[in-house]
């Protein structure tokens, strides 16, 4: 073996001699063959003994006979607490009994004096290389521990079969996945096992194999594993085992299973809202062509009949005639309404920065000349601004103010407000009035279709106003609410969420819910 590989710079040699002459010259000589090698010196076997205790060293040459201590009593005591330590004996032909007591403590390794610095260096280099051995053999040792507690404790199921497939080791997480003990499983055929006959004919010409199973575990449950199935060589170059490495994917496998259903189910959704949609837009045109024609000429012939023959009629039946007519017009614009209300469920929306107070006050010029008579107070706040479609937005405002008016217009002192707040981060927007107001109790009613708070002879209206404006809302992303009390006026709140503010939209949720309690 060549001098590097025995060369340990982490090997300590400690020499004792009492002569000082030689002492110096034996570490010189050591210290130029063995550079790499730390040296310690003793000049009897007491003070070699003091050295041996303080820094343990790995290798020993001694003289035998020295005062205060022999090399053989030194030795001997140094080796009762490290029987594996190597020691070297320099002795004169003279000490051949001194010598013999050293053979049978044990003590292989001498060179006699004067000393020959060949045979020396043998000697150490000897000693060395069997000090090599045994620090790679513990290294060997440590390291296989290692290895065997990392496959003892992984979390993957590890499984070590013969080339022919017999199991001859399974670690305990096997035992966790399957629920099989070591002893019900080791020497059965992992290809029995596992099937899938052209796998093992990859693994035979030297290749891994990665794929998917269905397994059985003790019980009877079914589980599913994804498998890493891996040849192993000898020095030689032969097959010598087959390691199976498992790893559990039964959630995964069923969480996949339940979106592709789900997906399934989506699509098939999906369909049947595209049929819907067709037969919505078929309603659609029938409502606006076949319907509102037939309306149109009852609404004229009535107003022919009142003009040519009015004078002949009897007052009752002008009134059957004008009733007539009034519900025909509000025949139409109910069915302007509807149409209206699908509109902007199904109108593609362009997002675009709205300048809502501009808007609002817009909507409120239209209102207060559609009622020249009446006086509004309209407080509008400047600087409201959102990001949405301009004009679905215009629909939710003009519904919202319009009812507004409406519902206020028994107050001589009618206002209505439009403004915004931050809750928590999150702006909100709302419409309030000084109006008839609602009971909370009903408020859940509020935005579905048809439904009325109020009777048709106190208010006008056909119950979808607000029902569209909610529809507008969801699909900006925002959520609207009211609050109100019976004579005290209501107010409506929307929120229109962007980057900026949807994370706040959690917090408002929650007082949303704490106000209907």
């Amino acid at each position: 073996m060549g001098g590097l590989a025995i060369e340990d710079p982490g090997f300590t040699l400690l020499y004792v001699e009492d002569e000082q002459v030689t002492r110096e010259t034996v570490l010189s000589l050591l210290q130029r063959r063995f550079p790499k090698l730390a040296l310690l010196s003793a000049a009897n076997g007491a003070e070699g003994m003091a050295l041996f205790r303080e820094h343990a060293p790995d290798l020993v040459v001694t003289d035998i006979k020295m005062p205060a201590m022999s090399g053989i009593d030194m030795a001997r005591e140094m080796m009762e607490q490290k029987p594996s330590l190597p020691v070297i004996v320099t002795s004169a032909h003279s000490d051949m009994e001194y010598l013999i007591e050293s053979i049978e403590l044990g003590i292989s390794r001498y060179v006699l004096k004067p000393i020959d610095s060949s045979k020396l260096f043998a000697a150490v280099e000897s000693a060395l290389t069997t000090l090599t051995q045994e620090r790679e053999l513990l290294a060997h040792q440590v390291f296989v521990r290692r290895l065997s507690r990392a496959v003892e404790q992984s979390a993957s199921s590890i499984v070590i079969a013969n080339p022919e497939g017999v199991i001859d080791y399974v670690n305990p997480r096997f035992t966790t996945l399957t629920g099989y003990e070591p002893g019900e499983v080791l020497g059965k055929n992992l290809k029995s096992l596992k099937g899938k006959a052209e796998l093992w004919d990859r693994v035979a010409a030297g290749e891994e194999w990665h794929g998917e199973f269905e397994g059985v575990k003790k019980n009877g449950e079914v589980f599913y594993e994804s498998t890493s199935l891996s040849p192993v060589y000898d020095e030689t170059g032969a097959l010598s085992d087959l390691v199976a490495v498992q790893e559990e994917i039964t959630e995964r496998v069923l969480s996949e299973r339940r979106i592709e259903a789900l997906n399934r189910n989506l699509a098939a959704r999906a369909e049947e809202l595209e049929l819907a949609n067709r037969d919505l837009e078929g309603f659609s045109y029938t409502v606006s062509h076949d319907l509102r024609t037939p309306l149109t000429n009852i609404n004229g012939y009535c107003q022919v009949i009142l003009e040519l023959y009015g004078a002949t009629l009897d007052e009752q039946c002008k009134d059957f005639i004008k009733i007539i007519f009034d519900e025909t017009v509000n025949m139409n614009q109910l069915i302007k309404t509807l149409l209206e209300f699908s509109r902007v469920s199904r109108s593609e929306m362009t997002r675009s920065e709205v300048d809502l107070s501009q808007l609002t006050s817009l909507v409120c010029a239209s209102q207060q000349l559609s009622e020249p008579q009446r006086r509004v107070t309209f407080s509008i706040a400047p600087g409201m601004t959102a990001l949405g479609d301009p004009d679905l937005l215009k629909v939710v405002l003009q519904n919202l103010i319009s009812n507004a008016c409406k519902y206020s217009a028994n107050r001589e002192d009618a206002a209505v407000e439009v403004a915004s707040l931050d809750e928590s981060g999150e702006l909100v927007y709302f419409v309030r009035d000084n109006g008839a107001g609602f009971d909370m109790t009903l408020a859940d009613k509020l935005f579905s279709p048809f439904q009325r708070l109020h009777s048709e002879r106190e208010f006008k209206g056909f119950g979808i106003g607000l029902a569209t404006v909610q529809r507008i809302i969801q699909r900006h992303g925002g959520r609207i609410w009211a609050e109100g009390e019976v004579g005290l006026g209501a107010c409506f709140y929307f929120t229109l969420p962007d980057e900026n503010t949807r994370h706040g939209a959690d917090h408002c949720s929650a007082r949303q819910e704490e106000r209907k309690k």
